[in-house]
């Protein structure tokens, strides 16, 4: 028995070196990690998923919202074990980022990132204009008081968009107050709005009084060039047809919003 000792020990160490070399070569568990780790909602945040030593082309990045809904991270390939991405966080409240294969089956050994989202911060408004618009109209989106002709009118958005609105109104129509958008003579009549934002984002759509989705009877349409000094970045001309009398609200995704008082 004494002679049979050191055989059984070197087995034991064969089988101990085995095991530790077979755990070594296991590739590293996915890691999720968002910049700034504290986002605010409606704001673009960097996500980017690592795995290094391992093929990232088959995972994707989810999102479940508070709401308990699932969304999808857009993300691509960026480099070796490393996938990046841009994403806003539609609301404020407790999100869990989750690592899943291409048909959204949870990745065995990834850990979900749970992290707690900011209430949006609203654009502010330049001096000079009146409080930004809210659902309602209280307030309308406020005008610039001082423009001669077509005034600039300045929309509610978040995330560091910033949104303005140029409307030309049509004859039959006017103006109803010199500080906000307000209008009066504009029920059924077609009117050109021309909107400058930062990004543009969808849907675009107006929202009734009562509720329901309009879509522009025409555009939005890229425009190539423009001379318009409160352009912050893209812009687009879009014609609405206002049916009723009331606040329409038209949206720019889920970033921004113009408000719009139909008196008649």
């Amino acid at each position: 028995m004494a002679r049979r000792a050191p055989l059984l020990l070197s087995l034991v160490a064969l089988a101990g070196l085995s095991m530790a070399a077979g755990v070594g070569s296991r590739p590293p568990t996915p890691s999720l990690m968002v910049t700034p780790s504290a986002p605010h909602a409606l704001e673009p945040v960097r996500i980017e998923l690592r795995a290094p030593g391992r093929p990232v082309a088959g995972l994707r990045v989810r999102a479940l919202s508070p709401a308990r809904s699932w969304l999808r991270v857009p993300t691509t390939v960026v480099g070796k074990g490393l996938r990046r991405g841009r994403f806003r966080f539609t609301a404020a409240g407790s999100w869990r980022l989750s690592v899943t294969s291409v048909a959204g089956k949870p990745i065995t050994g990834a850990h979900a990132l749970a992290l707690s989202v900011l209430p949006p911060v609203l654009t502010v408004p330049p001096a000079g204009f009146g409080a930004p618009g809210h659902a309602g109209c209280s307030p309308p989106s406020p005008r610039d008081p001082t423009a001669l002709g077509t005034p600039d009118v300045f929309g509610t958005a978040y995330g560091g968009e910033e949104l303005w609105a140029f409307p030309f109104v049509p004859a039959g129509a006017s103006w109803g107050r010199s500080d906000a958008a307000v209008f009066d003579g504009l029920v059924g009549k077609e009117i050109k709005i021309v909107f400058g934002m930062t990004s543009f984002h969808s849907p675009f759509r107006a929202v009734e009084p009562k509720g329901a989705m309009i879509a522009p009877v025409w555009g939005p349409s890229f425009h190539l060039g423009s001379n318009w000094d409160r352009q912050p970045g893209t812009e687009r001309g879009a014609g609405f047809v206002f049916g009723m009398p009331g606040c329409w609200q038209v949206q720019v995704g889920s970033v921004g919003s113009v408000y719009l008082l139909v008196r008649s």
